[in-house]
């Protein structure tokens, strides 16, 4: 797994474009990772929430409706291939196309929160016939939570971090504040109880 932040902050919004992308077909660029670092970046005012939307939406359903046109134009065929047959086993096939007969398009809505499982859906989606208006439709319903939990993850994180670095001073100088304290009493009790030893032995 690559670390997305240093091509984010070298090439901003083109760099969120192409990671989201490249993430989605499978290479070690985490979806959820890109997302939650965009969110911190956003916190931290590196880039803007508007034009990082921009970005993002789109890059997500392009990067999806490929995976799903490739399992669309070349059928189950297309888990044939070296490449696809490693995401998409035969047993995975089968149990898929059960859902899918049973409950459409809403796998793909509710199956795009679950890691791992996203690629194999879309491709599938493809490969059992669901329509393509559907298929964005819930993909793109599905893409908007994703987008927002993801974010807002990253924002919340990037705010926190900076309200502890604000604190870290006087953080530091309560728990050195604790630490004589605690020292003090272990000292009186060493005090004490010497003395009540002695006293004792006397």
């Amino acid at each position: 797994m690559i670390d997305p932040l240093p091509v984010i902050q070298h090439f901003t919004y083109v760099g969120i474009f192409c990671l989201l992308i490249l993430g989605g077909l499978g290479f070690p660029f985490p979806e959820d990772g890109v997302l939650i670092m965009s969110g911190l970046l956003i916190s931290h005012g590196v880039i803007k929430l508007i034009p990082a939307l921009v970005v993002i939406y789109p890059s997500l359903l392009i990067a999806d409706f490929i995976l799903y046109s490739f399992g669309r134009k070349y059928g189950k065929t297309v888990f044939e291939h070296k490449r696809f047959s490693k995401i998409v086993s035969a047993g995975t096939l089968s149990k898929f196309e059960e859902k899918f007969t049973r409950w459409g398009s809403l796998v793909v809505f509710f199956g795009r929160h679950f890691v791992g499982f996203r690629a194999p859906i879309f491709l599938i989606s493809g490969a059992v016939g669901i329509p393509w208006i559907k298929f964005l439709v819930a993909d793109g319903l599905s893409a908007i939570i994703t987008i927002s939990a993801m974010l807002g993850l990253g924002y919340v994180g990037g705010n926190v971090l900076q309200l502890f670095k604000k604190d870290i001073t006087r953080i530091d100088h309560i728990l050195f504040l604790v630490l004589l304290l605690l020292a003090a009493c272990w000292f009186v009790f060493r005090y004490f109880r010497g003395r009540r030893k002695g006293g004792i032995h006397t």
